[in-house]
């Protein structure tokens, strides 16, 4: 759904390169166990992204209505204002993704701002 709506796939821990601990030698019951408990942890980051990504479009989506509301008003400034605002919105969003970047690159994940699709590692 994720992918769907904002492009951002979701990394399984096998394509970041990362070890998952073996289950070998445990009982059925410990396996259904890590199973479902490593689908609660995916589900609560899924939704975490899922709540960031949409409250950022809201917001966005907000100011830019602001701004053409004021400009068809004749309220220059305000117009100015918002967009002064909405400037600083996405910049906080360059910022978080060359963040992302950084992170990626310090664990060895090779990282691609550039890319149509944003990989988010889940671990």
């Amino acid at each position: 759904m994720i992918h769907k709506f904002w492009n951002v796939r979701l990394a399984e821990a096998s394509d970041a390169n990362i070890e998952r601990p073996a289950l070998q030698g445990a009982s059925d019951e410990e396996a259904r166990n890590n199973v479902r408990d490593e689908e609660e942890k995916m589900e609560e980051k899924v939704y975490r992204i899922w709540s960031v990504l949409s409250t950022f479009e809201e917001s966005s989506a907000a100011n830019i209505s602001d701004m053409l509301l004021h400009v068809s008003n004749g309220a220059y400034v305000d117009g100015v204002l918002t967009a002064k605002k909405f400037i600083w919105h996405v910049d906080l969003l360059f910022k978080s993704a060359d963040k992302l970047d950084a992170i990626m690159a310090q664990q060895g994940i090779k990282g691609n701002n550039s890319a149509p699709e944003l990989m988010l590692k889940i671990s």
